[in-house]
This record gives structure tokens, sequence and C-alpha cells, in this order.
């Protein structure tokens, strides 16, 4: 009640102090401080946590849709997002805009380089895993898959920290694939391109997911994704051109994805390739903005 009471001052002083013309929301927290201000407010929706709130059922649902009754129009980085926006009754306009990438930052670069300063093989193949270790992000799922996709030339990478370390452990020892296993532990975005960099593919075995940072991170760096069937995963990868698409909580099928790229390294060039042109393409920064741009005018009225 306080944060509200205090922010909710604070943005009218603001808004009318710099003649703003529209307030944007990032996060459901802030929501109830922006009611009853003289100026359109859009809300970005992009948080599991939105989905979770939903789930819980019709109160949980009312209570939520109440909060966003003000609101002029609300972005989604996920098709599954903007359709639970609408089941908590939000009348107004829903747009799907995905998260997006710098694809200057994040560009293919010098493999031998990468790996050689993080000890691995230069002719492994290398299998990212760049997640948090929180169950959401199926990372046992991945670490049980292992015992498919595991093989002398296989190098697995974890740039990543979280509850699952031990659960994560215990399954890729279990699998033998552990001595051939680096964990970075959280690892600082400035030091993620050379992270991407080392890989041939990268994976995304999700339980719930927007528009994945990693991924899109993956896709401009020139990676394969394999990824699971949920939320705005979909929505990145163009299978069979760009990356493969599974079940979710389900290793097996995972670690056969994993194992047909790690057989066909021709396949993972031109995937590669073809992911680095959808980043470009449809995910990079400038084209995010002018969806945004857009979206902020319709909210306008203009």
């Amino acid at each position: 009640m306080l944060f509200t009471a205090q922010l909710k001052r604070w943005l009218r002083k603001f808004v009318r102090e710099y003649a703003i013309d529209i307030v944007h929301v990032h996060g459901v927290k802030p929501l109830e401080a922006s009611r009853g201000l003289p100026t359109p407010v859009v809300f970005t929706n992009h948080t599991s946590g939105f989905l979770q709130r939903i789930a819980r059922g019709a109160n949980a649902r009312a209570r939520i849709g109440k909060r966003m009754t003000h609101l002029a129009h609300v972005l989604a980085p996920s098709e599954e997002l903007c359709a639970a926006t609408r089941t908590a009754g939000f009348p107004g306009p829903v747009d799907f805009i995905p998260n997006g990438v710098d694809t200057e930052r994040f560009r293919p670069g010098k493999r031998t380089e990468a790996r050689a300063a993080l000890g691995i093989n230069r002719d492994a193949v290398v299998v990212l895993l760049a997640r948090r270790l929180v169950p959401k992000n199926g990372c046992r799922y991945f670490a049980q898959s292992a015992t498919v996709f595991n093989g002398p030339n296989v190098h697995i990478l974890i740039a990543g920290e979280g509850p699952e370390r031990h659960a994560v452990t215990e399954a890729l020892d279990a699998a033998s694939a552990l001595e051939r296993t680096t964990f970075l532990g959280s690892v600082e975005n400035e030091t993620m391109p050379s992270v991407y960099r080392a890989a041939d593919i990268s994976v995304l075995p999700s339980l719930q997911e927007a528009t994945s940072i990693t991924g899109l991170e993956s896709m401009a760096s020139g990676l394969p994704l394999v990824g699971t069937r949920v939320g705005g995963i979909p929505t990145l990868i163009d299978e069979g051109r760009s990356g493969l698409l599974v079940a979710a909580r389900h290793p097996v099928a995972l670690g056969e994805a994993i194992a047909a790229l790690r057989d066909a390294p021709q396949q993972r060039a031109a995937m590669g390739a073809h992911a680095r042109t959808l980043a470009e393409t449809h995910f990079a920064w400038p084209r995010i903005a002018e969806r945004t741009a857009a979206a902020y005018l319709k909210a306008c009225g203009e």
C-alpha cells in the first residue's frame, strides 16, 4: 500500500511537470499506481507469474482483471500471455510484441578463441544450457536427456545458477555426462556473447516461457535451437529450418532432437544461419521499437 501511494504521487507529478503523452508500465505491481492518470497507460504483461495468477481460478482472474480496467492497451511477448490477458477479462486491445535482441552485440564470432577461454576442446560438439536453474525452465529434464545425446565428443556448457543445481548435477552424473560438463554459474550479460560463440547448439527445455531472451541471443549468435512447444518458444523456432521443437517434460524426445543435430554439422550450420536471419529481420530492437511505437500511437488515438 505504501509503495502504491508513493508511486502514484510521484507519477502524477512527473506526468504533469513533463507533459507526458503516455505511460508504459511493466509488471503487475505498479498497475494500481497508474490508475487515474490524465494520460493513456500501456501495460506490458511479460511474466510467468501472470500465468500462475490466472491458473488459481475465477477469483484470482477477477482480481487481476479489475487491476487492468484503466489500461488503454496491453502488450505481451507471447500469444499465451495475450490469451491469458483476455481470460482475465481485459476488454481492450491486446497485441503480441516479442522481446528483442541486440544483433550487433550478439553475433557469430571466433569459436576457437571462445572455447580456448573456457578450456573446451575445439572439436567438441558443445551443447549450451543458458538458463536459471529453476523448475519452470525445465533444466532437470535437459540433464536427464543427456542419457540420450551424451557421447565422447559432446561437451555440455551450463551458464546459470539456481535451486535445481543439485538435481541437474545428479541427473548428469547418472547419464555419465558430468565429467564432460562445465558449470559457469551466474554469468554477467556482458560476457554472454563469448559463451554463445563457444557453443554449437542452444537448448530451451522450458515448462513456461514468454519470448526467451537466451533464445533470441542464441539466434543472433548463429546457433540452432532445440526447444519445447510452450509459450513463445514456437514463435522463435522455424521448425526444421532454424531448430527443432519437442514436447515439454519429455527428456527422451529432447535428447533425440539434440542428438540429431549433434550428428549433423551441415544442418547445424544451415539452421544457425537461418536463426541469425530471423533475429535480424523479426527480433532486432529496431523492429521491436517500430511495433511498440505503433501501439503507442494506437493507444493515443492517433
